[in-house]
C-alpha cells in the first residue's frame, strides 16, 4: 500500500507537470516576458547585480508586475476562474499596454466586467503601492527582485498592496503574488528566494481545494498532531461503518476548512516543496476530485480515496 509520503510525492510531481494557472491564462506578450525571465534567472542565477542588469532588456516588466499586482488584489473579493483570467489579461494588455495608468487599467477592468467598487479598490491600492515602490526601489520589478527572505517579502506584499489588512480572502491574494516569483516554475524574479531553500519555507493557503485533496488522498496520515489524529479517528469510524451496515447507511465525514487548515500547511511543508504541492493538490482538487472524477484522476493509483470526506 503506498504511504502517505508516496502520495504526497505524487502530488508535488503532477503540480511540476502543469502550470500555474495564473501564468497558464497570461496573454502571449507577457508568457513571452516569463520564458525571458527564467532564462536570464538561471543563467544568472548566483550573480544578483547581472541578473538585475540583464532583466533592465526585458521590455515592459513593470507592466507584468503591475498586472499581477492588480490581479492578487482583486483575488481579495474573488477567486477567478480560467475563463475570467484570460478575459482580464486580454482587457489589461489592450488598454494598458506598456504604459500603466488608473485610467487605462479602469478600461481594462470594466471591459472584463470587474465591478466598479472593486476596480476602484483595485487600482487604488497597486497606485499606492506603485508610489512607494518607486521611491524606494525604483521600479515594481526591482521591489520583486530584490527580495531575499520569504517572510520579510509576504509582509511587504501584505503591507504594500493590501494595506496590512488580515483575514483569509487577503491571504488568498498575498499568497498569489508572492508564489509567482520565489519559484523557478513560476517567474523566477526573487532568485534569492526561488534557487535557494528559502522557497521551501513557503507557507501555503489552505484553500478548499487544495485541503479536500490532502484528506480525500490521505496524504496527511503519517502526520502526529493532535488535529491528524482526530481526522484519522473520524475516517476510520466511517470506514468500519462502512464495513458493517454498507455506504449508503454511514454518514459523511464532514470537516470545517479553518479546523484542518494548519495541518493541509504542514502536509505541504513535509513534502518537500509546497509551492509544487499547493499547485498540484489545487489541480486535482478542482479538476477531479470536486466531481469524484476518480477514474481519470492524476493520483487514482495511490488515493485512499476517501470520498465520504466533505469540506465546509
Amino acid at each position: 500500500m503506498p504511504t502517505a509520503d508516496d502520495i504526497r510525492k505524487r502530488i508535488v510531481e503532477h503540480g511540476m507537470s502543469i502550470n500555474d494557472r495564473v501564468i497558464a491564462a497570461l496573454p502571449p506578450r507577457y508568457g513571452l516576458m516569463v520564458e525571458q525571465i527564467r532564462s536570464i534567472s538561471r543563467a544568472y542565477k548566483n550573480d544578483l547585480d547581472t541578473f538585475l542588469a540583464n532583466l533592465s532588456t526585458v521590455k515592459s516588466l513593470d507592466i507584468l508586475v503591475i498586472y499581477l499586482a492588480l490581479l492578487a488584489v482583486l483575488y481579495k473579493h474573488k477567486a477567478l476562474g480560467d475563463d475570467e483570467l484570460r478575459k482580464l489579461g486580454e482587457a489589461f494588455e489592450r488598454y494598458v499596454y506598456d504604459v500603466f495608468s488608473a485610467s487605462r487599467a479602469r478600461k481594462a477592468l470594466e471591459e472584463a466586467g470587474v465591478e466598479r467598487e472593486v476596480a476602484n479598490d483595485a487600482i487604488f491600492n497597486v497606485v499606492r503601492a506603485l508610489n512607494i515602490t518607486g521611491n524606494k526601489y525604483k521600479s515594481a520589478y526591482l521591489w520583486v527582485a530584490r527580495q531575499r527572505k520569504i517572510s520579510h517579502f509576504e509582509n511587504s506584499i501584505r503591507a504594500l498592496l493590501f494595506r496590512n489588512e488580515g483575514g483569509s480572502r487577503v491571504g488568498r491574494g498575498v499568497k498569489l503574488f508572492l508564489r509567482l516569483f520565489i519559484h523557478d516554475s513560476n517567474i523566477p524574479l526573487a532568485i534569492k528566494i526561488a534557487y535557494t531553500h528559502e522557497h521551501k519555507k513557503y507557507i501555503l493557503h489552505g484553500d478548499i481545494y487544495t485541503a479536500l485533496v490532502t484528506l480525500r488522498s490521505g496524504a496527511f496520515e503519517d502526520v502526529a498532531s493532535l488535529t491528524a489524529e482526530k481526522v484519522k479517528a473520524r475516517v476510520a469510524r466511517r470506514l468500519l461503518c462502512e464495513a458493517r451496515e454498507g455506504g449508503q447507511r454511514c454518514r459523511e465525514v464532514v470537516i470545517r476548512l479553518e479546523s484542518v487548515r494548519g495541518l493541509v500547511r504542514h502536509v505541504g511543508k513535509i513534502s518537500g516543496d509546497p509551492l509544487l504541492y499547493e499547485r498540484g493538490a489545487y489541480d486535482i482538487g478542482i479538476n477531479y476530485c470536486r466531481d469524484l472524477k476518480c477514474d481519470i484522476c492524476p493520483i487514482k493509483d495511490v488515493c485512499r480515496r476517501y470520498t465520504f470526506v466533505r469540506l465546509k
